[in-house]
């Protein structure tokens, strides 16, 4: 179980600020007053804070800017992250001191981390945590360093993120740093899976109630149950969630009460409780139903729908399998534009890193130039060697960065798995060929299939047996496809192959040999004793016809109807199959692939295609 977004806001919480410069003693002692009731009473917060402007004109320049980040804080709180943004974008100048600079950053890294703005979270990081060194004030680093460790968890860059908390539980932090830094840690490591040992996540705990942080305690137990069911101690992950849920109920905070009751919910299944895992699976609903992207989300209509399944409620498990694919698919999206994020910064970083040291050259080149013109009658080889050097240098940083650039440009149209066009390049070069299809009067087909029970490869042979089975399906049709057609990858375990100048009838053929193709592949020499079959829909379009999407549509609904037909087999749209509303059952998107001893049915040809569809 990855784990997800949870510590960002309590961050944001706990964001501590500096003691103030001992110039104004009025001041000083109103502003630790305030500071003390930034999480306990927003309200009061306020009150504070106007009576600390109104005393600002005796401050020095250090306390207003500590105040500004004060007022940030609480605007950022209270739901207005605009004004809080605002505040501290004014803060993170370069002309601002350091030390101001980096808490300021600091706060506001995690504010754009909390509103999705990874990209603008990451680069601000980049710019100021070189500015720690700068930075005396122990608990300010502290702050800055574990805000850093917490974006980088939520962009799946735990190692770093781990190294960041480590950073600070090695500095003598005071208790709830030492919370934050040990919840981190775990969570860094359960990301990547790395050995816990038991004294860490006791230590966790300890640290958390020692701080007496309900919330951060309940998230260092939720890590130490995810330990415990991974180790196979479910009963104690379940005693251990049971006995501190009643105080994570009592503070309120959505996403780990959601957290609690989904991971109760799994591990109640995982033992046979089906009346305590369905009720804590609609407990995890009522609490974070609004937020799609969350895992615990999709943990619990996964759970629901196993549950409804082997009660035989169909109709249940239907709204259920539905519920879930939708929160798995919104959480799976989630994660994968924060780590294109974290990509994005890390290549523009490269970029930055590359056009300072041309600069640099540059730099060096004026002033040898200089040197030349003032040494000209002595310096001339000198000043040809300098050139031949300097033309050589940029020559190979323009050849690195077009490599780079074309190499991104593959990235973004391949699929990283198979090799072969991604959906969305897929779909550019599908329309671009119909469009020639089009002008020229001509037909085309398109074909899609789905493998059959794959997802009981994944279950019995591990995701490992899964991507060889990908792979080997792409490496079966790549060979047939002609320089005009475009063959790709939707998504999962489904695929899709663009025929200009074909009918259906020859569509069949193409996907008939397709399917034995896919027969013939043996793992045995890797140890898979599964075989590959596949649900073939082929949808035609004649000169003038339908657009991209229609088509896609019209494939995608015969590929289902082969699969209630029985799988393992080609059929070719029919109006008719319009009024269908997809595979008859819901688990046949998430299965592909059956084992050697699975019941085989032999592919349709072209004719008993068309027979079937009429």
């Amino acid at each position: 179980m990855r784990i997800a977004h949870q510590l960002l806001i309590v961050s944001l919480a706990v964001a501590g600020l500096a003691p103030a410069w001992a110039q104004a003693p009025d001041f000083d002692v109103t502003f630790e007053q305030a500071r003390a009731l930034r999480t306990a009473d927003p309200k009061a917060l306020g009150l504070m804070l106007s009576r600390l402007e109104g005393m600002a004109d005796g401050a020095s320049q250090l306390q207003r800017n500590r105040l500004a980040i004060l007022r940030a804080h609480h605007r950022a709180v209270t739901g207005d992250t605009n004004g809080a943004v605002a505040s501290l974008e004014r803060l993170t100048t370069p002309e601002t001191p350091a030390a101001i600079r980096y808490e300021a950053g600091g706060l506001l890294a995690n504010i754009y981390a909390i509103t999705r703005k990874f990209e603008a979270s990451l680069r601000l990081l980049e710019q100021v945590m070189p500015l720690q060194e700068e930075v005396l004030d122990r608990s300010v680093r502290h702050n800055g360093l574990q805000g850093a460790g917490i974006v980088y968890n939520q962009v799946g860059e735990h190692e770093i993120g781990m190294r960041y908390a480590e950073q600070v539980l090695s500095d003598s932090p005071d208790a709830r740093s030492s919370c934050i830094s040990s919840n981190l840690v775990l969570e860094s490591k359960l990301g990547l899976e790395l050995p816990i040992a038991r004294e860490e996540t006791e230590r966790s705990i300890d640290n958390c109630d020692r701080a007496d942080e309900p919330i951060l305690a309940g998230f260092s137990r939720a890590y130490t149950a995810v330990w415990l069911h991974r180790n196979g101690r479910t009963a104690e992950a379940i005693s251990l969630l049971t006995t501190y849920l009643p105080r994570v109920e009592a503070a309120g905070y959505p996403i780990l009460i959601g957290q609690f009751h989904s991971a109760l919910a799994e591990y109640q299944m995982a033992l046979g409780h089906h009346a305590a895992a369905t009720r804590h699976a609609r407990a995890t609903v009522d609490a974070i139903a609004t937020l799609k992207s969350a895992l615990p989300l999709a943990v619990a209509y996964r759970t629901l729908y196993e549950l409804a399944l082997r009660e035989g409620s169909t109709a249940a498990a239907l709204d259920a399998h539905r519920l879930y694919a939708e929160a798995e698919r919104a959480h799976f999206n989630d994660v994968k534009s924060r780590e294109m994020a974290y990509q994005i910064v890390r290549h523009q970083s490269l970029q930055q890193a590359q056009q300072i040291e041309l600069l640099h050259q540059k730099n060096q080149l004026l002033v040898l130039q200089q040197n030349v013109t003032e040494q000209r009658a002595r310096s001339w080889l000198l000043l040809a060697l300098v050139l031949v050097g300097l033309v050589g240098s940029v020559g190979y940083w323009a050849y690195k960065t077009k490599r780079m650039q074309l190499r991104l440009k593959r990235m973004t149209e391949t699929d990283a798995l198979t090799g072969i066009c991604n959906r969305q390049h897929f779909s550019k070069r599908a329309k671009a060929a119909l469009v020639q299809c089009q002008r020229a009067g001509e037909t085309a087909a398109l074909v899609m299939f789905d493998l059959d029970h794959f997802k009981q490869v994944n279950d019995w042979s591990g995701h490992a047996a899964g991507d060889w089975a990908l792979q080997q399906v792409a490496e079966a049709v790549r060979p047939m496809c002609r320089s005009v057609d475009a063959f790709g990858r939707l998504g999962g375990e489904e695929f899709a192959l663009f025929l200009p100048g074909f009918d259906a009838a020859a569509a069949v053929r193409v996907a008939n040999e397709v399917q034995a193709r896919f027969m013939a592949i043996n793992g045995a020499s890797k140890g898979y004793a599964f075989r590959i079959t596949a649900s073939f829909g082929v949808a035609e379009i004649g000169p003038g016809g339908d657009d991209l999407a229609t088509l896609m549509r019209h494939a995608d609904q015969a590929m289902y109807a082969a699969k209630r037909g029985g799988r393992r087999q080609v059929r070719i749209f029919d109006p008719a199959m319009a009024a269908e509303d997809g595979p008859a059952d819901p688990r046949d998107r998430a299965r592909g692939i059956t084992r050697e001893h699975a019941p085989a049915q032999a592919a349709v040809p072209a004719e008993a295609a068309r027979r079937a569809t009429a």
